[in-house]
Parts: C-alpha cells; structure tokens; sequence
C-alpha cells in the first residue's frame, strides 16, 4: 500500500515537472516571436564609442580687383591603417588673379568613426549571429570631402591705393592672370586627380569634386580663353608594408634590419613609378572643356561561421530571424520527426 502511494507520490511529481517544463518552453517561444517582432539590428550594444569631425563653409564673391584663396581639409580615416600619412582623404583649392571675379563656393569635410560592441555578439541585418572570440564588435568609419565652385572670372590689371605717405601717392598695380587649382585624393587607396588652370584672361568654371574612403571623382564644365588648363588622374598599386621581400631572409642583426628597409623602400619607389591608371592632359588656348573623372576602389572582407547544425536543415549559416517557416524556426532545429533514413548506409560495414 506504501509502495503504491509513494509511485502515485512520485508519478504526480513527473507529472507537475513535465508540465512545468511545457509551460517554460511555451513561454520561451512567446518570448523568442515576441523578440522576432521587436527585433531591431544591432540593438543594445555593451559599449559604444564614437568621434566627430565636420567643417563647412560656403561663400559668395563679386567685385573687382585683387583676389586669392586657399582651402585645404584633411580628413582621418579612423578605421583605417594607423601611423601611416597615407590614411583617410584630402583635397586642395587655389586660386588668384587680378580682375573682375563673381563666385560662389562650398567646402565641406566630415570624419566619423562609431565603434560597438557586444560581450555576448550581436545580430546584423540579415538576422544573422554575429561573433568573434565570445565578442562581437561593429566599426563604423567616414571620411569625406566635397568641393563645389561656381565662378566667372575676367582678367585686368588694378592699380590700387593702399597705405598713406609714398604709397597714397603712388598706387599699386596687380597685373596676375588668373589661375585656379583643384586636387582630391583618396590617401588610403593610393589615387589623386588634379585640375589646374594658369595664365588664363577669362575663366567660366563649374566644378563639383568629391572624395570618401571609396570614391574619388572630379566633374569639369569650363570656358577658358588664353591659358593653359591640365587634367590629372593616377591610381597607384600601393606602397609595400611590414612584409618581407620575396628573397629577403629574416634576421636579426641591425645590419639587415637596414639593408632591408633599404631594399624595400627601393620596391616602393617602384610602384609609385608604374601607377595602374595615369591621366595626364594638357591645353593651351581657348578651348570649352567638359570632363567627368571618377575613381573607385573597394574591397570586402565576409567571414560567416556556422555554430552549430540543425537535424533536419542543411545548415544554420542562412538561418534568419525573420524566417519563422516549418524549418528555419525553433521548431525546425529540435523537431528531428523530418528526419529520413537514408536508403543505402553512407559508409561500409567493416567485419
């Protein structure tokens, strides 16, 4: 009678587990659609890192006499190569000249650089797990420059009084043709495109540049009479770095630490000499030219690992969590009842 009491004792304790255990996975679930439907791409992260760098300015200019301007931005690529002068963009703008000038420009030049992390990894936008050594961690960098010029120039010389005593009596005479220079360069991808303009009497110029960490590209529409105009474009294969030479052995005495830095600057110089892409045009007269100049490098890295396999799925790496069907779903990887047995046995039997 005991025995019989103490089975039903014990059968009731199954009982109340099991049903606490359905109630628990049902709640998982609920909990795990309820995340689905919320689910917002690399949400909540453990740390968050971010720096800023803009500078804009726009101008307008219309008058008479002697005119010059210099502008110049360098813009970090903060997730780019570190110690090296050949990161992030740059450009470059001159012009001078005496005469009549009416302009209108924009300068603007912005680096960003966020950094995220998640102790525990993070899912990207595809729904995707993403983990590296228990950590994930997401680098976000921007680097960029835009110049924009809309200008009308005339050439004539200015005599001018400035100053009092000898120089109100005798007035100064700026006689400087007009000349105008524009260069962008995409430092971290070895390219650079110039266009210059010298000795010009008259100048109608409509110029847009601009330059990121992918792009470099300049786009031209100008009158010019009598001067000279030049375009410039040169994408180089790179500058070798902290490899070794294909003959050079390693070795520790200072000696070849020197020879080495030697031999490998001379391959250096090298690639800057044999450029994959070179643009080198010149005009002299009074021509109208329109031109559009665009170089873009971009290289990509994936890597997806696969954590783990479900029974009846061919593989968890294109799992998605937007993917509720019979087999992409929680029910999918722990439901083994799709299971078939194979036909033929996938190894021999060995006796």
């Amino acid at each position: 009678m005991a025995l019989k009491k103490n089975l039903a004792v014990l059968g009731g304790m199954y009982l109340r587990d099991i049903v606490m255990m359905l109630a628990l996975l049902l709640l998982m679930g609920a909990n795990v659609a309820l995340a689905e439907e919320s689910y917002v791409p690399y949400a909540n992260p453990s740390s968050l890192e971010t720096k800023n760098l803009t500078f804009n300015m726009e101008q307008s200019v219309k008058g008479a006499g002697f005119f010059s301007a210099y502008k110049y931005a360098i813009m970090p690529d903060a997730g780019g190569e570190e110690g090296y002068i050949y990161n992030g963009v740059e450009a470059k703008n001159k012009v001078h000249g005496s005469g009549q000038i009416d302009s209108d420009s924009m300068m603007y030049a912005e680096s960003k650089y966020m950094n995220r992390t998640w102790i525990d990894g993070a899912y990207d936008e595809d729904g995707e797990l993403v983990l590296q050594d228990d950590e994930a961690y997401l680098i976000d960098t921007e680097a960029g420059i835009a110049l924009d010029d809309d200008s009308e120039m005339t050439y004539s010389p200015q005599a001018m009084t400035v100053g009092s005593r000898y120089y109100a009596d005798h007035p100064i005479t700026f006689n400087s043709l007009l000349n105008e220079h524009v260069s962008t360069k995409n430092r971290g991808e070895f390219n650079s495109i110039s266009h210059d303009v010298r000795y010009a009497h008259a100048l109608d110029l409509l110029l847009e540049s601009e330059a990121d960490i992918f792009n470099n590209s300049i786009s031209v529409d100008e009158n010019i009479t009598d001067g000279q105009a030049h375009f410039g474009a040169v994408q180089l294969a790179g500058i070798p770095r902290d490899e070794l030479l294909e003959d050079e052995e390693e070795e520790d005495s200072s000696d070849a630490d020197g020879l080495y830095e030697k031999r490998a600057l001379g391959q250096a110089m090298k690639a800057w000499h044999k450029p994959d892409l070179e643009i080198d045009e010149v005009y002299v007269g009074s021509f109208h030219i329109k031109k559009g100049i665009n170089l873009y490098v971009y290289e990509d890295d994936y890597r997806r690992v696969d954590n783990w396999l479900p029974c009846c799925f061919g593989g968890f790496a294109d799992m998605n969590m937007w993917d509720l069907t019979e087999k992409k779903s929680a029910r999918g990887i722990f439901d083994c009842t799709c299971f078939k047995v194979p036909k033929t046995a996938q190894f021999e039997r060995v006796y």
